[in-house]
Formats: C-alpha cells, sequence, structure tokens
C-alpha cells in the first residue's frame, strides 16, 4: 500500500486543528500519573527493570557454565501464551491459538492473562486452560503470581510465547516458570535480550497478525492469514439482548446503529470528542425515521455514555439506547448481530465487532490503521495521518506526548465524513463493499490495502 499523504496542517511539526475542542475533557483526555493502568506501567518499570537486569545476569552466567540441554516441544508438552492487556490484541492472536492447537493437537495450550480478559479467551474455545492473575489488589496479584510460577515449573513448561511487547512483567513470568524456550520480541536492552531464547524482531510497518505469526514460526507453527473467525453466539443471550430491545421499543423493522464512545485506558486520547459523537447521532437519527442509536459500553464506562447520552436533544434521546453496563460480553456478542453498521473508536468491540461480521466505521489517530485495523468486508477507517501517529504502541513515545492529551489527530477527524461513511455502510450491501481507508485529504484506498 503506498504511504498516506500528510496531513496538510504541516509536514513534521504536529499542530492542533482550526475546530480544535477548547474542553479537554470533552475529548477524555488521559493523564500520565493516573489510574490503575499507570500504577502497573510505573510498577513494571521500577521494580520490574531491576529483577528482570539481576535475572538476565544469573541467566548468562549459567548459560556460559551450566547450560540447560536443549529439547525440542514434546508432542503431549505444554505451552503457555501469555497477554495481559487488550481485548482486541488478544482477538488478534486467536488465529496464532488455533495454528498452535492444529500443530500440537495433543500438547496442553493455556493462556495467561488478567481476570477481565478471562471471560473471552474462554469463549474463543481454542485453549484447553485458561490460568488468570487477579488485579483487585496487590496481594491477591502477588498471590496469583507466585501460584503460577509454582505451577509453570511443576509442569515442565516447553515454551512461553509473550505477546506483550516489551513488558518486564511477561517477561519475568516467562524466566521464573521455567520454560525452556522462550518466544518473545526483541529489543536492544540487556534485562530484556539476556532472558529471551527465541526472539522475534518486532516490526512497527507490519500488521499486529503479521508480528504475532513470527512469534509463531520460532516454535515451527505457520500461521496462515485471514480474517478473525466469529465468535459462537449464545441461544440465551440472543434471547435476552432482543428482549431488553423490545421492552425499549425495538420492533424488529427499525435499524439499529451502535455507537461506541469509548476507548480502552490505554490511550483515552483514541476518543473521538462527545461533541462530534452528539452531532453525528442527532443528524444520523433526523436523516432516517427507522434508524435507532445503541450507545454501549461496559460498566466502568457508563457515566461517560451517559454524558453523551445528555447532550443529545430530546427526539434524539427519544431514540437512543445506553446499553453500557446493560449486557454481559455473551449478549453484547448477540447484539452485534442486530446491527446495521457500528461507529467505534479503536477498541477492543470494533474486534469483535469484525469478528461477528458487522460493517464498521472506525476512526484512527494515536495508533496507525495499517497495523492494527481488523479485517472486516465492509469497513470504513478514517484517519488524518498526523505527523506525531503513532503514539502509542511505541518505545520511544508515549501517548498524547506531542498533543498534550487533546487528541488532536481525534478532532481533526470532521462529522461530515463520518456521517458519509455511515451512509455508505446503510446503502445496499452491493453497493460499495469494499475496505476503504480515508486520508486527511479524503482519499481511499482500494480494498485489500492492509496485510491479510
Amino acid at each position: 500500500m503506498s504511504a498516506p499523504p500528510e496531513t496538510p496542517l504541516g509536514a513534521h511539526v504536529p499542530a492542533p486543528p482550526a475546530d480544535r475542542v477548547p474542553v479537554q475533557e470533552s475529548v477524555g483526555s488521559t493523564s500520565r500519573r493516573r489510574g490503575s493502568l499507570w500504577l502497573m506501567k510505573a510498577v513494571d518499570l521500577w521494580l520490574g527493570l531491576p529483577l528482570c537486569t539481576a535475572l538476565g545476569l544469573i541467566v548468562q552466567l549459567r548459560h556460559r557454565f551450566w547450560p540447560r540441554r536443549a529439547r525440542p516441544i514434546r508432542e503431549r508438552g505444554t505451552l503457555v501464551v501469555s497477554k495481559f492487556f487488550g481485548i482486541g490484541t488478544i482477538l488478534e492472536a486467536s488465529g496464532l491459538l488455533a495454528a498452535m492447537r492444529r500443530r500440537y493437537p495433543d500438547a496442553r495450550l493455556v493462556f495467561l492473562t488478567f481476570k477481565a480478559n478471562e471471560g473471552l479467551i474462554r469463549r474463543l474455545g481454542l485453549c484447553t486452560d485458561v490460568r488468570v492473575i487477579r488485579t483487585r489488589s496487590p496481594i491477591l496479584f502477588a498471590l496469583d503470581t507466585i501460584r503460577h510460577v509454582v505451577w509453570m515449573r511443576r509442569h515442565d513448561v516447553d515454551a512461553v510465547v509473550d505477546l506483550e511487547f516489551f513488558s518486564k512483567f511477561s517477561t519475568l513470568m516467562s524466566v521464573l516458570g521455567g520454560a525452556r524456550m522462550r518466544v518473545g520480541y526483541h529489543l536492544n536492552a540487556f534485562w530484556r535480550s539476556s532472558l529471551l531464547t527465541h526472539p522475534v524482531y518486532f516490526n512497527y510497518y507490519r500488521h499486529v497478525t503479521s508480528i504475532f505469526a513470527q512469534a509463531g514460526n520460532r516454535i515451527d507453527v505457520p500461521v496462515p492469514p485471514g480474517p478473525l473467525a466469529p465468535l459462537p453466539v449464545d441461544d440465551a443471550a440472543r434471547a435476552r439482548v432482543d428482549e431488553t430491545l423490545r421492552l425499549r421499543g425495538w420492533a424488529g423493522r427499525e435499524r439499529l446503529i451502535g455507537v461506541n464512545v469509548n476507548a480502552g485506558e490505554l490511550s483515552l486520547e483514541r476518543r473521538w470528542p462527545v461533541e462530534r459523537f452528539v452531532t453525528v447521532i442527532e443528524t444520523v437519527l433526523a436523516r432516517h425515521d427507522v434508524a435507532r442509536v445503541v450507545l454501549t459500553g461496559a460498566p466502568g464506562e457508563e457515566g461517560y455514555v451517559r454524558g453523551v447520552f445528555e447532550r443529545l436533544g430530546d427526539t434524539a434521546r427519544e431514540r437512543t439506547l445506553v446499553a453500557a453496563g446493560l449486557w454481559s460480553l455473551d449478549e453484547f456478542i448477540a447484539a452485534l448481530g442486530r446491527l446495521a453498521c457500528f461507529v467505534t473508536n479503536d477498541s477492543g468491540p470494533m474486534h469483535l465487532a469484525a469478528a461477528q461480521g458487522v460493517p464498521l466505521v472506525t476512526l484512527w489517530g494515536p495508533s496507525r490503521p495499517d497495523s492494527w485495523a481488523p479485517q472486516a468486508a465492509r469497513h470504513e477507517i478514517l484517519y488524518e495521518n498526523y505527523p506525531c501517529s503513532p503514539c502509542i504502541h511505541m518505545f520511544t513515545t508515549y501517548e498524547g506526548m506531542w498533543c498534550r492529551h487533546e487528541g488532536w489527530c481525534m478532532q481533526a477527524i470532521a462529522p461530515a465524513r463520518v456521517l458519509a461513511a455511515i451512509e455508505r455502510l446503510l446503502a445496499p450491501a452491493g453497493a460499495d463493499a469494499s475496505r476503504r481507508l480515508e486520508t486527511a485529504h479524503g482519499g481511499s484506498g482500494a480494498a485489500g490495502a492492509f496485510p491479510s
């Protein structure tokens, strides 16, 4: 794919858009020094770094004087895949997990993750076991970590595939758990390079599924390209969703438009401004008499979602359902099947909707769609290609570094472009079934422009 055109705001220097939103909270800024995620990152850095460095010295000395005999992966051995953050990236790793099951059908395939991700991984049905670490308190976190390290040593783990990007905690788990093969992404730092037995090149210019496939190659697991497989839908969950919609006036003939105004704690700068979402929702409902809007979100996002709902006019509120915190994961997956299209920031629900085949309008800024966008048959990708993008998933910068956490790249996406994308998806499926990438100058990429 040819490189998108540069933003007209300047080839090298990031600058706020002309219609910049003056109230920072309307964008949903991230502070580098608040929230549970920041605390976990701080602990990973200040405690994990000296521990990894010390452990690296020990491992290198042992390798020099008491080398451990190499052993191929046993057909009935134990394989551990670790990924702690991001339901979207966990879902994008499902192709790797499926390939590992095919290559080692008799092996025990274990997924190590945080408790919040357990439901999704079990729903995938690809692993023989899911082992979780609770994060509600430091004591539970420490106890679960010790318990899983002991478990890994007792089961003589053949290989750990660490899908975290340069996490010290996941690196420590691989080594302390005694894995003979430790697969992870290479970094030119002693704390990381000294502890990996099978380093993998992290190519920032490749799609995340390709990056995961490279990790699979290190343990003789070929990963064929392809879209996300649909998640199974529970009939009881579908019935509960339909009943909820009926109680709120849905008769089955209205076209439901899902809107996800949220983004994960990793980078709240990925949230499009509230004012823009309000404009789009009110305009779509005014244009389409049979349309209804469903505002989605997790229980912890309900307050932010209701803030959007309260800004709508009376007529729009009557035709909008706040579903944040209303549905379980199974019910949300079932609800996706009722949507005519889904408008969303870069987030975990975006990947779930892509897996279920929902037509998508996705909004991008702090991360690049050519690296992270899921494959979907009908996918309108809106991206401004700011000179400071991407600023997350990068080792040399942090989220919102250049825009003071105001999300200029997201603010620059005009409501008119989002409305046009929605109209294309609401048109008959045969009218425009291509995957489109729209950049700052409104150009579009043809279908298949992203890695398959």
